[in-house]
């Protein structure tokens, strides 16, 4: 059914962009079933559409496209490398995972390493023009959720990188 039709939509999916969606309710969640969504914040339910996976898609909008297994992404942490977030947490240089983080799909809002495009990265906790920008290569496989405008992320190789702007 189309969004303006599926009672008791959520906000988020209203405000949506797309086109042709195709959506129902299943076990309290909202499905997406097939069409196109072109931007938006996809805050959660079950994604069905047999055309297009998930995850590789919401990470195309953010600029994240993976090829030959890997993508590159960006972050910043205050000038001396310390989290935006997670103060105590200090971003090593190089290859970096973090460990007994709550499974995929468990949503972008929980413990990661979070990443997007370079303009994002550089506005997404307040733009800080003193802030170290890290461009960041990962695998398909580290790739734990993205909702369209941020990804989370097992880990990857990060290398400190001077702001591209």
């Amino acid at each position: 059914m189309n969004i303006s039709d599926l009672q008791n939509c959520p906000q988020w999916l209203a405000d949506a962009s797309t086109s042709n969606a195709d959506v129902e309710w299943v076990d309290g969640q909202v499905a997406w079933r097939g069409g196109t969504w072109r931007d938006g914040t996809w805050y959660g339910g079950t994604w069905r559409d047999e055309n297009t996976e998930r995850l590789t898609y919401m990470a195309a909008l953010c600029g994240i496209v993976f090829r030959s297994g890997s993508a590159v992404a960006y972050r910043t942490t205050t000038a001396n490398g310390c989290g935006r977030h997670t103060v105590g947490f200090h971003q090593p240089e190089g290859d970096y995972h973090e460990q007994d983080l709550p499974p995929a799909g468990s949503d972008t809002c929980v413990r990661g390493i979070h990443v997007s495009s370079a303009a994002r990265a550089h506005t997404h906790a307040g733009v800080d023009h003193t802030a170290q920008m890290w461009e960041v290569t990962f695998s398909r496989e580290d790739l734990l959720d993205c909702d369209g405008e941020t990804a989370r992320i097992a880990g990857g190789f990060f290398t400190r990188i001077e702001r591209p702007f």
